[in-house]
């Protein structure tokens, strides 16, 4: 699981002179037919030799250290997962590697510092679950983030039992005692999992809170939480708090698609409804139009969506359509076969954000024209 220590090693990694750094994105996504036998490999080396070609003599002993170094790394990996992310410097014995779940896009830079901007986008994409399990003696936290689960043993871990002392026959407690000096341990209990989670929100960053356990425990707990994070409580998840790892990512990962699946009904419904503060375009003529002047926001499209365009082979302006002369030099347009590709690329390039949609907010947005955009103006 990428944590925070994660990003700020990258992110806080100074220039070195004369030590620029490899940054990799290669998608490793086993069920894409481009991928399989290891063609992966096949695409890695394309990007590489693109840098190759535009370096000296000079530039290219370092870089063909860096890209050896990768080159090696991927020929020994067995891909599991769906994304493969890479930062190398040979030079400074600088080597970071994580796997994702999330596809990337195939892109290779060798700057002064890691190209971070498609690692940050991913990111902020998903959000991180929060899984509390709770009963009356006993609790568990795990968080959950792009697919992965990490239990946190010590974080939760028993608060000391308080002892009450007795003198003479009180000792001999009635069942009514009894129970309302059972029903204070389990107070104190809950109130120290309470306290315990509000520092370790920070410490975790999740965004959303799971709670799982037997309802009168959950419920208790609930109450005890602060207002900040009560807001941050979506859904009692019917989990016991013996529950395998496995068990709780697949709840998880469960509500998870559901309020993904609400929140891309919420975007669709904003994008067609518009206003007068948030402009948009609908369709893919007038969604190319405003890439090209840009003025994109955040670009929308249904799942499975594949126009057909062209690219002006002059100045590079986008088209829907394959033929004809460029509206903005009169240049030749030729068509191209990945258009959507390269409109999603160019609107991360102007800083955009992109979101596709599936399931019926992939519905909404076909009957709509398939494609849309919020515009900045």
């Amino acid at each position: 699981m990428i944590s925070k220590a994660d990003i700020e090693e990258i992110v806080e990694r100074r220039p070195v002179p004369d030590s620029p750094v490899l940054s990799v994105y290669l998608d490793i996504d086993q069920s894409k037919a481009s991928n399989l036998h290891r063609r992966f490999e096949a695409s890695l080396k394309d990007l590489l030799r693109s840098i190759e070609t535009q370096l000296d003599e000079k530039r290219l002993k370092s870089f063909s250290a860096d890209a050896g170094r990768v080159r090696q790394f991927v020929s020994g990996l067995e891909p599991r997962t769906k994304g493969l992310i890479l930062f190398c410097d040979d030079s400074e014995n600088f080597f970071w590697s994580r796997e994702i779940k999330p596809s990337v896009r195939n892109n290779v830079r060798w700057n002064d510092t890691p190209h971070i901007a498609p690692l940050l986008e991913i990111l902020d994409e998903y959000e991180r679950y929060g899984v509390i399990l709770v009963d009356k003696a006993h609790a568990r936290l795990f968080t959950v983030f792009i697919g992965e689960i990490e239990e946190h043993y010590d974080a939760v871990a028993p608060a000391p039992v308080r002892l009450i002392t007795t003198s003479g026959t009180d000792h001999m407690l009635s069942e009514s005692r009894f129970q309302h000096k059972a029903a204070m341990h389990v107070h104190w209990h809950l109130k120290n999992v309470a306290e315990k989670l509000e520092k370790l929100v920070d410490q975790y960053s999740f965004d959303r809170l799971l709670l799982g356990g037997p309802v009168e425990a959950t419920s208790d707990l609930q109450h005890l939480l602060s207002k900040r994070l009560r807001s941050r409580v979506i859904e009692g998840v019917s989990l016991p708090i013996r529950a395998t790892k496995g068990e709780v990512l697949e709840e998880a990962l469960r509500v998870e698609r559901q309020v993904e699946q609400e929140m891309e009904k919420q975007i669709v419904e904003e994008l067609i409804a518009g206003d007068a503060h948030h402009p948009s375009a609908l369709g893919l003529e007038p969604t190319v139009r405003a890439l090209c002047e840009e003025r994109i926001w955040r670009l929308i499209y249904a799942s499975g969506f594949s126009p057909k365009g062209g690219q002006c082979a002059n100045c590079g302006m986008l088209f829907p359509r394959t033929d004809g002369s460029c509206n903005y030099c009169g240049g030749a347009i030729k068509p191209v076969d990945d258009l959507l590709e390269r409109m999603v690329e160019r609107t991360l390039d102007q800083d955009g954000k992109v979101e596709e949609v599936a399931g019926d907010a992939a519905i909404r947005l076909q009957q709509a024209g398939n494609i849309g955009a919020v515009l900045r103006f």
